[in-house]
């Protein structure tokens, strides 16, 4: 009997891809210096304005809330208000200002 291919093992395959592709992209730049490295457009993943099943930008460990510099802590890290606030922060993968209610393909879970 073959193992057939699940919605859940696409969309953790397509996240590796999508992640490779953006490191590759970015490792040259961080070779040479470039503070500015590149990170996938929103529209490659996916990113939509609400969450997907309790999944939201807010608690991804990809996640910088606003006020904040490092990836990592998600909301947790800013505190509650941010979140209450609805406050737009950053995301370490993906360009643009990011919704901490938001989602995307991207999405990690921080780690207990």
């Amino acid at each position: 009997m073959e193992k057939q291919d699940t919605p859940s093992s696409r969309r953790a395959w397509l996240r590796k891809v999508i992640f490779l592709s953006v490191t590759v992209t970015a490792l040259p730049k961080l070779a040479l210096g470039d503070s500015k490295a590149a990170k996938a457009s929103k529209i490659a993943v996916h990113y939509q304005n609400y969450p997907m099943q309790g999944k939201m930008c807010g608690m991804c460990r990809y996640f910088i809330p606003p006020g904040e510099t490092s990836p990592g802590k998600g909301m947790m890290g800013a505190g509650m208000s941010a979140m209450k606030d609805c406050q737009n922060g950053s995301c370490q993968v993906v360009d643009g200002q990011i919704s901490a209610m938001a989602y995307c393909i991207m999405y990690t879970p921080i780690p207990a």
